[in-house]
């Protein structure tokens, strides 16, 4: 089996607990990521064929432009180019690796849908694994990348979804026309004959998810939900908080390892967030897997650690405050700890509030020190918690791994034999 997916940790890590599962179930497994992550993958006992050998930083310079993209019509015409400008290389030595690993099946993150491709040609099946279902362009429901659209009570709310819906459809066809020539040399397109999404596998899609946390929508027929993924690869020891006094709360904030832009004043925000909710003691996670790892009391009240490991501190918590990526959001629901989520870019925005929805926690779009996030805190801290523990129980009823095995067996027994 080859597993491919970019170098970024919301991607690459969900890929790569996928790939160590499979491996123990006695299957011969290849990842293939960005040279600048192969370390990573080979610590954890795992094959690597890299992307881009003499450029390792070439997918990062894409994706953490150093400013925030959203829906910036500009910034985001930018970041599509420069991401199409990679693929021509992207395929030809995806074309070599399939070539040399020989794979029965290609499993690929949905931001690596060439990897897809490059499978399709050979004749061998194409797995789609999406950490982030809302992504997914759906008939029904309320669309994704609107800014966090809340599911519709009326009428005239569906009538919104519909339009919106159709107004997604009509940005990417927008976009694809404008940066015609680089979909052309990228050997790309946004969308398939019979109209469903190209970037998806026309086998399987996997979504690496809750169906109890997804907001009401129809899935292409290919879809089905396995389960999320939250292990993390990197190696740390385990974190020795300060002792918590009798009557104060513990609260983790992280941004995650990408949204450079928004960690340049995160410790002032935090200390203005702290100085709002008495008797508050909060430890940030600046994401950063290469720099320091132990934690560092700043201040009394305020501690950072270089990289966190949500397992080993989430169950200490009382609550977190983070961006809506879906790592860290089934990380604390996997814990038991309910969230504040503050988004920032991407898909975050309809992360947070499929979360809010479910009973995971509660959104703000106030920024991170303001009185009104500090408020939405002091609610979250008091919530009833009785919707977040059946949202804790029913992700330990997910086999992500054990479900994913399936289909890829399924899917190389029904592959033609080679002549």
């Amino acid at each position: 089996m080859l597993l491919a997916a970019p170098p970024f940790a919301g991607h690459l890590h969900p890929v790569l607990e996928l790939a160590v599962g499979l491996r123990r179930r006695g299957h011969d497994v290849v990842v293939t990521t960005g040279a600048g992550r192969a370390d990573l993958v080979r610590g954890v006992g795992l094959d690597v064929e890299p992307l881009f050998p003499d450029d390792p930083e070439a997918f990062e310079r894409v994706a953490n432009p150093g400013v925030r993209v959203g829906s910036h019509p500009v910034r985001l015409t930018r970041q599509l180019r420069a991401n199409l400008a990679l693929l021509p290389r992207a395929r030809a030595e995806l074309d070599a690796i399939t070539e040399r690993v020989r794979p029965d099946v290609v499993v690929a993150d949905f931001t690596a849908p060439v990897a897809g491709y490059a499978a399709l040609d050979r004749g061998i099946p194409w797995v789609t694994v999406c950490p982030s279902p809302c992504a997914i362009e759906t008939r029904t429901g309320t669309p994704s990348y609107l800014g966090g659209w809340r599911p519709p009570r009326t009428a005239l709310g569906r009538a919104r979804d519909a339009v919106g819906r159709r107004a997604v459809r009509l940005g990417k066809l927008g976009m694809q026309r404008a940066l015609a020539r680089d979909f052309e040399q990228a050997g790309a397109r946004v969308y398939r004959e019979d109209g469903s999404e190209y970037a998806y596998s026309p086998h399987a899609i996997l979504g690496l998810g809750m169906s109890e946390v997804e907001l009401p929508r129809d899935w292409p027929a290919a879809f089905r939900m396995v389960g999320p993924l939250t292990a993390s690869p990197v190696r740390v020891p385990p974190v020795e908080l300060p002792s918590l006094p009798p009557g104060r709360s513990r609260v983790l904030v992280t941004l995650g390892t990408h949204l450079d832009w928004a960690k340049r004043d995160l410790l002032a925000r935090v200390r203005a967030l702290r100085d709002r909710v008495a008797g508050l003691d909060v430890v940030v996670g600046l994401g950063d897997a290469a720099g320091g790892r132990g934690l560092t009391v700043v201040e009394p009240g305020l501690a950072v650690v270089g990289y966190v490991d949500y397992d080993d501190v989430l169950p200490r918590c009382d609550a977190v405050v983070h961006h809506g990526g879906t790592g860290i959001a089934y990380a604390a629901i996997r814990a038991g700890v309910p969230a504040l989520v503050v988004p920032h870019d991407f898909d975050q925005p309809d992360n947070a509030v499929r979360l809010a929805v479910a009973g995971a926690g509660a959104l703000t779009r106030a920024p991170l020190g303001s009185a009104r996030a500090a408020r939405r805190l002091r609610e979250v801290l008091a919530m009833d918690r009785t919707r977040l523990a059946g949202l804790t129980r029913a992700l330990a009823g997910y086999d992500p791994v054990g479900a994913t095995e399936r289909v890829l067996l399924d899917l190389a027994r029904s592959r033609p034999a080679p002549r």
